[in-house]
This record gives structure tokens, C-alpha cells and sequence, in this order.
């Protein structure tokens, strides 16, 4: 029996996501599209490495199996970005107008648990194609030696942002009236975080500068070569500096960014291996440039010398990296558990108050 708004109970769950689910794949042009998706990304896998296998290069193979693993995570990201709002932010707004949904209020099902079966349905659909990605994906991760860990950081991840879209979709699509007003606002919002944030937070480059005074360090060569013909020069005058760490929130939640937190840390001493091996992929390098771009001015930012320079400045240390990721978790959580919290609220019977033209059943 029903017991309330927040009422949760395994059957009832279980009833409301295979029913949805059930809705959900009763068409056969989505077997159809999931059928292109797993051979497109099993064809751009064996064409990456099949001249590598063919020729015996096995360094060139290792490297561009890590390359091709991380495009295809990207790949993987992106198509989710673009079905899981299109399935989700419509669901409660589009059984609303099909009529179907006062049916559901007035069983036994709680609004909590309509909503996190309509939730646990788009979030098993969009993980569709991450599933459909693995046998692509894995042999990629096993030619390029990828660690098993990494694997499973990239896998949580993709997981993770799915489940936040559908609960920001139904949210959308409990507060909206029109199902094409939810979808275009979740697809709004997607290209808002993905896009515009990364372009407004490279052009505050161009705004946040300033001047201060601090000291560069240059490299300046003697006329003779050998030890000591390379000396490192302190200059101390006037410094441009570029506070586009100040921005840096812009860039928290983007989920190109959150992905490519899960790569390994890379530094010159891990980026090669013993062979001239090339140890990073994409995902590993925007790590890398995003983190270097986002953190504080430091002294060693002016440092031009090498370290065989003589008198090179070993003291100036090295900036601290800030990681980006908890902030991106924590801005996508709680944009989802609000989301969720709205939609239940909005599903809760008797209705206190209702739009104008809404429609009951």
C-alpha cells in the first residue's frame, strides 16, 4: 500500500523500470542504432590498428591503441550527451500530455518511486552504449597495456554523468509543461557546460591580466663550449601575469574535463617508456593542459633555464596541482539530487497547484 510521496519499495521500483523499459526499446530503429554504433566503433578500431599488426610495429600499435582507446571514451561520452536528454527530459511531461501519467499517480506507486524507475530506465539506456562499446574498447585497452584501473575510471565516469543527465532531464521534464520545452532546455544546459563554459574561460584570458613585479630567469650562453657555457641569468623587473585560475569554476562541471581526470598523472618521466615508448593518450594530455592552465601564478612559471644551466634556481619548487574533478562531482551531484528532489515533488498527489492547460488525464 502506498504510504506516501517518499514511499520506496523494491516491487514498486522493479514495476516502474521495467515498464518503462519495456516503452523504451518497443522501437526497432533503436536495435537498429545501437547495431551501427557498436560495428562503426569495432570498424574504427581494427582500422586503427590492422597496418601496425600487419607491419609488426608493435611500439606503433601499443600507442595508438591508448590513443584509440580514449578517443572512443570520448566518442562514448558524447553519444550519451546527445541520446540520455532526448529519452529522459521528456519521459514525465510526455506520459502528462499522452495522459498516462494520472494512471500512475493513482495507483500504489509512490511519486518517488515513478520517478526513480523513470530514472534507473534512461540511466540503463544510456549506458547502452558504453556496454556496446566494450568489445571495441577493451581489446584497444589490452593492445595499448592500458592499466585495468584506468578502465574502470573511465567506466565510473561516463556512469556517473549519465545518471546525473537523466536526473536533471526529469527534473526539466517535471517542471516544463511541453516535452520539447524539457529537451531543448536539458540540450541547452548540455551545450552550455560542454562548450560555452571551456570558451568563456579561454577568452577570460584575455581580460584577467595584471602586472607585478618578480623575477625571470633566462639562459645565457659563453662563448666556449662545454660544462658551464650555459649560465642561468635572475632579471627581476615587471611580469604580465594571466589569473585564469579565477575562472576556473567554468570548467568544473564539463564533462570532457571530468573524463580526462580519470587519466593517469602525467610528467616527463612517465609520458615515455623505456624504448622512446609514447605512454600518454589524449585523455591523459588534456589532463595534463587543463591543470597547467588552471593553477596559480607561481615563481617557477618564469623560469626559461634548463637544469644543466649553471646556477639554475633548484629552489623555486614546482606549483601545486589542484585536482578538478571533486568540484565537477560535487556541482553534477547536486544538480542531480535537486532535480530528483523537484520531480517527486512535482508528482506528489492531490496536486496543490497546476498550470494553466495542463492536462490531468
Amino acid at each position: 500500500m502506498n504510504t506516501g510521496t517518499f514511499a520506496l519499495r523494491p516491487r514498486g521500483l522493479w514495476l516502474m523500470t521495467s515498464l518503462e523499459l519495456r516503452q523504451r526499446i518497443r522501437s526497432v530503429r533503436w536495435y537498429i542504432a545501437l547495431g551501427a554504433w557498436t560495428l562503426a566503433l569495432l570498424g574504427i578500431g581494427l582500422l586503427a590498428v590492422l597496418p601496425g599488426l600487419y607491419l609488426g610495429d608493435w611500439a606503433g600499435v601499443r600507442a595508438l591503441s591508448r590513443v584509440m582507446f580514449s578517443l572512443q571514451m570520448i566518442l562514448v561520452l558524447f553519444a550519451m550527451l546527445l541520446v540520455t536528454p532526448a529519452l529522459s527530459a521528456g519521459s514525465i511531461n510526455g506520459d502528462r500530455s499522452a495522459g498516462t501519467l494520472a494512471t500512475l499517480q493513482a495507483s500504489l506507486l509512490s511519486a518517488l518511486e515513478i520517478v526513480l524507475g523513470k530514472l534507473l530506465a534512461g540511466f540503463l539506456t544510456g549506458l547502452a552504449f558504453l556496454v556496446l562499446a566494450l568489445p571495441s574498447a577493451l581489446p584497444l585497452a589490452l593492445l595499448g597495456q592500458v592499466s585495468p584501473l584506468y578502465v574502470l575510471r573511465v567506466a565510473a565516469m561516463i556512469c556517473f554523468l549519465t545518471f546525473c543527465v537523466t536526473a536533471i532531464g526529469l527534473g526539466l521534464s517535471a517542471l516544463t509543461q511541453r516535452p520539447l520545452g524539457s529537451v531543448v532546455l536539458a540540450y541547452v544546459l548540455v551545450f552550455g557546460v560542454t562548450v560555452v563554459g571551456p570558451i568563456v574561460w579561454g577568452v577570460s584570458a584575455a581580460v584577467l591580466t595584471s602586472e607585478q613585479e618578480g623575477t625571470s630567469y633566462y639562459t645565457v650562453y659563453t662563448d666556449f663550449s662545454g660544462p658551464g657555457a650555459q649560465t642561468c641569468v635572475a632579471e627581476p623587473g615587471s611580469q604580465t601575469v594571466t589569473r585564469i585560475d579565477l575562472t576556473q569554476p567554468l570548467i568544473w562541471p564539463n564533462p570532457v574535463v571530468m573524463l580526462a581526470e580519470t587519466a593517469p598523472h602525467l610528467d616527463a618521466e612517465s609520458a615515455w617508456g623505456p624504448d622512446e615508448d609514447p605512454r600518454f593518450d589524449v585523455l591523459s594530455l588534456l589532463k595534463l593542459g587543463m591543470r597547467e592552465a588552471s593553477t596559480p601564478p607561481h615563481p617557477s612559471d618564469h623560469n626559461h633555464c634548463d637544469p644543466t644551466d649553471t646556477n639554475y634556481p633548484a629552489d623555486l619548487g614546482r606549483p601545486r596541482e589542484f585536482p578538478l574533478w571533486p568540484m565537477g562531482i560535487a556541482t553534477w551531484g547536486a544538480a542531480a539530487l535537486a532535480a530528483l528532489a523537484l520531480a517527486t515533488l512535482r508528482l506528489a498527489v492531490p496536486i496543490k497547484r497546476l498550470g494553466a492547460g495542463t492536462r490531468i488525464a
